[in-house]
Parts: structure tokens; sequence; C-alpha cells
């Protein structure tokens, strides 16, 4: 059995610089599996803003609503069946005894339930990391390689449905290294996380 470290929140919520942290201060080795990951593998003309993207994986579409401009993410006919292999290689991971730190921007319920489908037999912290709109909107635009609106789009939705946090935690005014502490003396306090196990009842 691994241990997985679950962390979903939106865009520029500070997930890959908690993994980060979380690698460097535990002594635990931890591979961190993220959603930027698998984009990373991806030609750049088939997503986003790409030439190719609405035949690709997944296009940005402009809109608005009561705040301002968003941007948001429609996929693909390439893009469903690539990102829904997602839970399946978090198992094939965890099954050879890997321990994963797994960063995700869920949408809906359909993909946390083949991540509860799929991590059944293994120990896994789903851990919600919040911050505030007006935060993740200065990111957006500090950062350089976030399409500006994908937070405003992804802060009503990353964190409704079936969410059964066993922690959370909030990147707004609190470092990295302060939340990836609070995650590592989690779960050194807790040693049977219950919200992956008490989600399989929407699974079965």
């Amino acid at each position: 059995m691994s241990l997985l470290i679950f962390l979903n929140g939106c865009s520029s919520a500070g997930k890959t610089s908690i993994a980060h942290s979380i690698q460097h201060l535990s002594d635990t080795p931890w591979l961190r599996l993220g959603l930027d990951i698998f984009i990373d593998m991806v030609p750049d003309k088939f997503i986003g803003f790409g030439e190719q993207a609405k035949n690709g994986y997944f296009s940005f579409t402009p809109r608005k609503n009561e705040r301002g401009s968003l941007i948001q993410i429609e996929n693909g006919p390439l893009g469903e069946k690539f990102f829904d292999s997602a839970p399946a290689i978090a198992q094939l991971l965890a099954d050879q005894g890997n321990n994963l730190i797994i960063d995700e921007v869920l949408f809906g319920n359909e993909i946390l339930k083949s991540y509860v489908y799929h991590l059944n037999s293994h120990t896994v912290y789903f851990v919600g990391v919040f911050c505030d709109l007006k935060s993740l909107q200065e990111r957006e635009i500090l950062r350089r390689d976030r399409a500006i609106g994908l937070a405003n789009d992804q802060i009503d939705r990353v964190h409704d449905g079936i969410r059964e946090y066993d922690l959370k935690v909030d990147s707004t005014h609190t470092s990295p290294f302060v939340n990836a502490h609070k995650i590592i003396e989690f779960i050194a306090q807790n040693p049977t996380p219950v919200g992956f196990h008490n989600m399989r009842k929407f699974v079965q």
C-alpha cells in the first residue's frame, strides 16, 4: 500500500509549490504527478489558444461573468481520453510502491470518482488548496505562464460537488513551506485518512 497526497485547487493556488515543498521537507520519497506534467506532453498548437486546439486536447474560450473576464477550458476530441487516463496512471505508479503527490484541478465529480475507484487500495490524503480570487488573479499576471481569467472561472467549480477533504489549507497569506508543514504534520498525526474512504459510496 502506497501513501498519496491529493492536492485539489484552482490554477495558481500554489499546489505545485506546496508539492515541491513537501518533497523538500519530508523524509518520505514522494513522486509528483501533476496536471501540468500531462499538459507538458502535448504540442502547444493542440492546446489553449493554439491553432489546432479545438481539434486537439483542450482550448481556451474567453467569456465573462459578474466578476469580469474569464477563460473557460473546453476539452477537444483528444483531451477527454488523454486526461481521463490520469487516475489509471496514478494507480499504476502507486501499485508499484511509489508514494505520490497528485496535483489536480477537479471539475465536476466524474474524474474524482475515477481517482477514488483506481486508488481504492492505497492511503490517500485528500487536501483542498484554497486561495482568494484577488490573490489568484495577481499570481496569473505575475507568473506570465497562465492565461488571465482561468482562476475567475475555476474558483466556483473546483471545490464544488463531491469533496470530502481530510484537510484544507489556504495559500492566500500562507507560504508553500508553511502549508507543506501542515500537511506533513497532519499525515503524522492521522494515519487513517477518511476522505477517499467516505467517497467510495459514490462509485459503488
